[in-house]
């Protein structure tokens, strides 16, 4: 199943198909039931995806995202692969992954609120960051995430050479973490860098 998928480019969405297939057995088949069928299933596309060469951090960042569908996770593994090899992976990831430690323990998603903003940078953080938030939702994808990023990276370096994300001013600290937030969220359903080596 995950082989014919991912040779023939195939969506197939394995939590829908399972629950297909439970509804025309002869006996009950419980939610359980179904959601360790589809955990079996992505336990042999981990498999494929690691006998394919890619590497095991690259198969855990995506699956943790995409592991319902085998075409489109295999399709995210080459792209995460390519981009890892891309010239500016160097500052790509330790400026995401900055946004994504500081904010990682927070239970709460903090609202943004323009009117605590205190300097510019924290105004063109905001300004990419809402960018890359609508390129992403148009195009839930490696590439298009990526793409999207890099063009905030130096908005997001400028920020934390700027401010102090733990201002003592309570409503300025959480405006700025829920911006941090905001840059972290854009990666659901498609990828956890936390994954990677070297984040």
């Amino acid at each position: 199943l995950v082989q014919n998928l991912i040779e023939k480019q195939v969506p197939f969405n394995l939590s829908d198909a399972v629950a297909a297939a439970a509804k025309e057995q002869p006996i009950e088949c419980a939610a359980e039931t179904q959601q360790a069928v589809v955990e079996f299933i992505v336990g042999r596309l981990k498999n494929y995806l690691l006998s394919a060469d890619f590497r095991y951090d690259v198969v855990d960042a995506v699956l943790a995202e995409q592991n319902n569908n085998p075409a489109v996770a295999h399709q995210a593994c080459k792209e995460l692969t390519k981009w890892m090899q891309h010239k500016e992976w160097d500052s790509i990831l330790p400026a995401y992954s900055r946004c994504v430690r500081i904010t990682r323990d927070k239970k709460k998603t903090y609202t943004i609120n323009e009117a605590y903003f205190v300097n510019d940078a924290e105004k063109e953080l905001y300004t990419a960051t809402q960018t890359l938030e609508s390129a992403v939702k148009n195009n839930a994808d490696v590439n298009s995430f990526f793409e999207a990023l890099l063009p905030v990276i130096p908005a997001i370096n400028a920020f934390f050479d700027a401010v102090l994300v733990m201002d003592e001013d309570q409503n300025v600290r959480k405006n700025r973490l829920g911006l941090l937030q905001m840059i972290s969220n854009t990666t659901r359903g498609i990828i956890d860098l936390s994954f990677v080596e070297g984040f």
